[in-house]
Order: structure tokens, then C-alpha cells, then sequence
């Protein structure tokens, strides 16, 4: 009996050592996350908030604020897109994630008036919107309990076709680089 119990406790251990060394094996299942760093497009913080309804797909969302936070008319691209991660590297520090996006970017280079002018530059010349790609690399790093640390590094272009109609012109293609770290579940 002492020898059974011997065998189905040493059984145990490896099969506990197994289902942890699996475990580390799977991606990083992020949830929600808010991210805050710096991008080309705009002359404030840049801040991110992305939910990942499905494993592979995610919606975000990324601004100034500046009107919200700052009361303030500066210069911003904000970006509405619906991302894709294309695959899952496990390094030594955690999970890298190559990713694709599309979706929208608004330029506003003044007080944003309500809505996203699609079709002109709005009725003060201020503000227009308009397609938008991305291509970034996303760092996930497993704290504790469910919780993550993520880091992004992304590029965009945007078609802005009224861009040059605006108060003050601007190109009509708006490429933007941001880097930003936060953290998630």
C-alpha cells in the first residue's frame, strides 16, 4: 500500500511539473489593457485602450485626450481600429505578437467639434477622418494572478483625402510611429 501511494505521488508530481511547464506554453490571453507613451502624430501623451473581445482579434482606441484631459486645441491623430495578431513568439521574457490593424484616424488641428468629418474638413476647416493601416509588434510579460505588462510598437498611415483642405494644410497620407507601454488582464 505504502509503495502505491509512493508511485501515485511521484505520478502526481510529474504530471503537476507537466501541466506547468504546458502552461507556460500558452500565450498570454490579454483581455483589456490601457497603454500610455509617445507618437509622431500628436504633440501630447498618447494613450491606448484595447479590448480583445476574441483570443486574435482586438478593438482600440488611441488619443491625446487633449480636449477631455487637458482642455486644450492642440494638434492630435487619433486613431479607431480593429487589430489582427498574426502569430505568438515565446521568449525568454515573455510573448511577442507581430499584428495588423485597420480602421480610422481623425486629425484635428484645433478645438474638435462632435463627430468625425469624413466627406470635408468640417464647418471650421479643423478636423477631417479618414482609412487607416497598422503594422506593430506587441510585448506581453505574465505578472501575477491573470495580470500582464504590454508594450507596443506600432506604424500607421492614414488617408486623410481632405487633409489639405484644413485651416491649415496638411499631406493627405499622415504616417504615425508610437511607442507605448501599460498594462492589462
Amino acid at each position: 500500500m505504502l509503495g502505491s501511494t509512493l508511485a501515485w505521488s511521484a505520478e502526481q508530481e510529474v504530471s503537476t511539473q507537466e501541466v506547468t511547464a504546458r502552461a507556460r506554453d500558452i500565450p498570454t490571453r490579454d483581455f483589456i489593457n490601457l497603454r500610455f507613451g509617445a507618437s509622431t502624430g500628436s504633440n501630447r501623451m498618447e494613450m491606448c485602450l484595447e479590448i480583445s473581445p476574441l483570443e486574435a482579434w482586438s478593438l482600440e482606441a488611441c488619443g491625446t485626450g487633449s480636449e477631455i484631459l487637458h482642455h486644450a486645441d492642440s494638434p492630435e491623430l487619433a486613431h479607431f481600429r480593429g487589430k489582427y495578431t498574426l502569430a505568438n513568439w515565446k521568449t525568454e521574457i515573455g510573448w511577442l505578437q507581430p499584428r495588423v490593424g485597420v480602421g480610422f484616424t481623425e486629425l484635428q488641428i484645433g478645438r474638435d467639434d462632435p463627430g468625425f468629418q469624413f466627406l470635408g474638413v468640417g464647418p471650421r476647416g479643423m478636423e477631417t477622418a479618414g482609412p487607416e493601416a497598422s503594422l506593430g509588434i506587441r510585448g506581453l510579460y505574465p505578472v501575477i494572478g491573470g495580470f500582464d505588462l504590454v508594450g507596443e510598437l506600432s506604424f500607421s498611415m492614414a488617408w486623410l483625402r481632405y487633409a489639405p483642405q484644413l485651416a491649415t494644410p496638411l499631406s493627405e497620407f499622415q504616417p504615425a510611429v508610437s511607442l507605448t507601454v501599460g498594462g492589462g488582464f
